[in-house]
């Protein structure tokens, strides 16, 4: 009896950690979409602020199995290390950067909306 019962808290427990996953990822995806001016003016703290958090995203979106979320902060994670290598700050960059901030932004709400069906 205490064997069926496991399985069942286990599920529970990944689910609450998942919930709780995603809203803290959306509070950090909202403070990077407010920090997109300071991205705009170069400010060194902001880009690496939003590189740890999508490092952190990509890495803990495998826990969840959190395929796409993971692919697009991974792709963010990305535009930020060009950043630190010295890419040029123009237009097509931070319109690269933007969008890719905006893509974690929707996988996100695509994901809330799925746990909120549940």
């Amino acid at each position: 009896m205490n064997a069926d019962r496991e399985p069942n808290d286990a599920a529970a427990l990944r689910e609450q950690q998942s919930r709780q996953f995603i809203e803290r990822a959306l509070d950090e995806v909202e403070q990077m979409r407010r920090s997109v001016p300071q991205l705009i003016k170069g400010d060194p703290a902001t880009w690496q602020e939003v590189r740890f958090c999508a490092q952190r995203l990509a890495a803990s979106s495998k826990q969840f199995d959190f395929g796409v979320l993971g692919a697009c902060a991974g792709e963010l994670a990305t535009l930020t290390d060009e950043r630190f290598a010295g890419v040029k700050l123009n237009e097509h960059f931070l319109l690269s950067v933007t969008t890719a901030i905006e893509a974690v932004a929707l996988e996100l709400n695509h994901l809330e909306s799925l746990n909120r069906g549940r």
